[in-house]
């Protein structure tokens, strides 16, 4: 037989609607502090009553000992407030008919009960408590005989009962008054994180937006004069026109691995393939590639025979990130060099431009952020490369920061896990460190 049962589409919100207007476990501590200092106090009073012959102080310190007890055992146990608040009633209800007809203490803690029943309880268990105190002490109120002509100490006990019953409650009300501030302080904060991730999310497609069009709108026009053109064509224009597409898809292509590399990241479940590799060559080859046209004149000054324990694919992104970065914002010379540091080696990316900001160092590690923004900005990227070599790095169990560079230009600095330094490296072939002319012009633009 089929279970044709359904959950209500509006279950949680009815349970919202009537779930305890502050959890239980926000005022907690608090709360059974002065419940076991309340009690103790009534304990003492009642004790001094009982050395003075009063028959029903003796059960009131009983009562008002176990309620001690039981509240400093509370203070950090227990995920809810029904089972003190049964204790409570009990103990009162047995109280009062040891004290006998005591109106204002009868009117402070029936106060207390509702209040505190209604502040730390769901709406349902609340009424339920509500209803078991009136029930309890309501009798008491209408038939339970006055004490007779109450001496001094018994006075003092009921003036010190009705004191703590009031102490408590406004405690709790004081605790709830804190806690429903800081639930507003969260509230903003989630409201203003909110805001933040719509704002991000108008950037990301505006930015994005912005980085396909260009590479598209030349693939497509190539493609076209190809295709329209192809017999017309010199040899050397072809390959021209095919050199530019492969480069434009491979722009494309770096754009959609560093969006796609972010969420793998932060879900963790992007695989690392950590093998030992030569820095040095990685990174002479991803310069070809980065700087294969500009006005840039870069070196790579890494010996040879560094070998590090890291993921090839994802080192080659972070040096990418980095050098793209250097060649369009670092002026005109970069320099990438590395030295160990213990079991970690330094790589360092540096150029002569301008510079960050000191206001701008921590926020262009943030995704989505560049210092300049919309469609009408010169630069290129959707703000992702930093973040995202930032991340990697620290992925492969190093770090990634900014410095900057006496006396202008920027630095930055990544560490990697050290495999080894060949023994010759001191020694290393000149041609490890590796000057390159400019071959061309270079896009310009401004910001991070």
């Amino acid at each position: 037989m089929t279970d044709t049962r359904r959950v209500p589409a509006n279950a949680s919100e009815h349970a919202q609607r009537f779930s305890a207007p502050i959890p239980y476990r926000e005022v907690r501590r608090g709360y059974n502090t002065m419940r076991a200092l309340a009690a103790a106090i009534v304990a003492t009073a009642a004790l001094a009553s009982a050395v003075e012959g009063s028959s029903g102080a003796v059960w009131v310190v009983v009562l008002a000992a176990t309620v001690a007890a039981d509240a400093a055992w509370r203070r950090s146990h227990g995920t809810s407030a029904l089972p003190l608040l049964v204790v409570d009633v009990v103990a009162t209800w047995g109280g009062l008919l040891a004290m006998g007809h005591t109106p204002s203490v009868e009117a402070a803690a029936f106060a207390y009960l509702v209040t505190a029943s209604l502040l730390v309880l769901s709406i349902d268990r609340a009424a339920v408590v509500v209803v078991a105190a009136a029930l309890l002490i309501v009798p008491i109120i209408g038939f339970a005989p006055e004490p007779a002509d109450p001496g001094r100490s018994e006075a003092v006990l009921e003036l010190l009962t009705i004191v703590a019953l009031i102490s408590v409650t406004a405690q709790l009300l004081v605790s709830t008054g804190r806690a429903l501030h800081a639930a507003g302080e969260s509230q903003a904060e989630a409201l203003a994180a909110e805001r933040r991730t719509g704002e991000l999310k108008n950037e990301f497609v505006s930015m994005v937006s912005h980085e396909l069009r260009t590479p598209l709108t030349s693939i497509a026009g190539f493609a076209d004069t190809l295709r329209d053109h192809w017999d017309k064509l010199s040899r050397d224009e072809i390959i021209e026109f095919l050199t530019i597409l492969r480069r434009e898809a491979g722009h494309l292509g770096n754009l959609v691995e560093d969006i796609l590399v972010i969420p793998r990241l932060e879900a963790g479940q992007l695989r690392l393939d950590v093998t030992e590799m030569d820095l040095s060559s990685e990174a002479f080859a991803t310069s070809q590639l980065v700087f294969q046209e500009g006005t840039k004149e870069f070196s790579i000054a890494i010996p040879g025979g560094v070998t590090i324990l890291a993921d090839p694919v994802r080192v080659t992104q972070v040096l990418r990130n980095l050098m793209e970065n250097a060649r369009k914002y670092g002026g005109d010379q970069v320099l990438v060099e590395g030295e160990p540091l213990g079991d970690l080696y330094q790589v360092v990316v540096s150029d002569n431009g301008p510079g960050v900001p000191e206001t701008h160092r921590e926020r262009i590690f943030e995704h989505f952020e560049q210092l300049t923004k919309g469609d009408s900005r010169s630069d290129t990227g959707v703000g992702l490369g930093l973040p995202i070599a930032r991340r990697l790095v620290r992925a492969m169990g190093g770090d990634l920061w900014y410095e900057s560079r006496f006396p202008i230009g920027a630095r930055f600095c990544f560490t990697v896990p050290l495999a080894r330094i060949a023994a010759d490296a001191d020694h290393a072939d000149e041609s490890a460190v590796t000057p390159q002319t400019p071959i061309g012009p270079s896009p310009g633009g401004e910001g991070l």
